[in-house]
């Protein structure tokens, strides 16, 4: 492999991994302020989003449905941590991160739980989507 063909390859990863950056930042400053339109656009039309234990969620209307339930009520943080893009091609991808949400409450910030993302994501109309997300929370 010549010079010029790894850094088109790795200039093309380095391109993929920040999309999937990106989508990863959004979904968690959409579902910390509320914006349930804005989590349902950030999957394919026929995306899943799982929580593992709880509920799932396919297609857009369905997850933007299931998701209003999970509005904040009080101010909260999902810091997302530790993302491994693990497969990459020019338009799919799978991504792992570590969780941690937070609460604000009378006494301040508290983690209320940790966990981890599972991510399979595809470039969609020129954008990174969710293709299907797990959502597993750790004991």
């Amino acid at each position: 492999m010549s010079t010029t063909s790894f850094d088109a390859q790795a200039d093309a990863e380095a391109a993929v991994a920040a999309g999937v950056l990106a989508a990863i930042g959004a979904y968690a400053q959409a579902l910390d302020s509320g914006h349930t339109d804005d989590i349902a656009e950030l999957f394919t039309p026929d995306g899943v989003a799982e929580i593992a234990g709880v509920a799932t969620f396919e297609g857009r209307d369905a997850i933007r449905e299931g998701y209003a339930a999970f509005a904040p009520a009080q101010p909260q943080l999902h810091l997302t941590a530790n993302t491994v893009v693990t497969a990459v091609s020019e338009d799919e991808a799978t991504a792992v991160s570590n969780l941690a949400f937070f609460q604000r409450g009378e006494a301040g910030w508290a983690v209320q739980l940790v966990g981890r993302y599972d991510d399979t994501l595809l470039r969609h109309d020129g954008v990174w989507r969710f293709r299907r997300r797990i959502t597993t929370f750790l004991p």
